[in-house]
């Protein structure tokens, strides 16, 4: 039996994102931290991505960091009527139940922007992540997951092994 998520909240509250646009590697390296693979100080994939506004969850795609194989999931699916949010729902679901977090890409005002799912408490997902800059200690919260994605028509992930 896995063991289960430990999620600390200290961990997120000390944690940065550092650039503009770097909230990708924001959450790699906050997974990281909550697994205990790297230290408080760890900003590596922040600091080589920059402010890059044109990356993806693709840019992890099969990298190993700390002993953890990424893997980005649902990309190939595009929004729309037709993206099998059940499936996903379940990935996402299978993910937390065998002790990892997800990485997921949720609309924003800026228009994409990622979170760390953490848990899933009375059918719904709930989920982490940084403010940007000049904010970013602000850790934020999102507690309705599923509901932001099936507005959203489906999105993409990044899971580890």
């Amino acid at each position: 039996m896995p063991a289960p998520l430990e999620f600390e909240p200290a961990i997120v509250d000390a944690h940065e994102q550092k650039f503009e646009a770097s909230c990708i590697p924001s959450c790699v390296e906050l997974v990281l931290k909550l697994l205990k693979r790297v230290d408080f100080g760890y900003y590596d994939e922040q600091n080589a991505w920059g402010s890059t506004s044109d990356g993806s969850f693709g840019n992890f795609n099969n990298r190993v960091l700390f002993g953890l194989r990424f893997r980005n999931l649902f990309f190939e699916h595009p929004r729309g009527a037709a993206f099998p949010l059940a499936d996903l729902f379940s990935r996402i679901s299978v993910e937390l139940d065998e002790g990892r977090f997800v990485i997921i890409s949720l609309a924003s005002s800026a228009g994409w922007h990622m979170y760390v799912v953490y848990a899933q408490e009375n059918g719904e997902f709930r989920a982490i992540s940084k403010a940007s800059p000049p904010h970013g200690h602000v850790t934020i919260a999102e507690d309705k997951v599923k509901a932001a994605v099936a507005w959203m028509q489906g999105t993409d992930i990044l899971v580890y092994e």
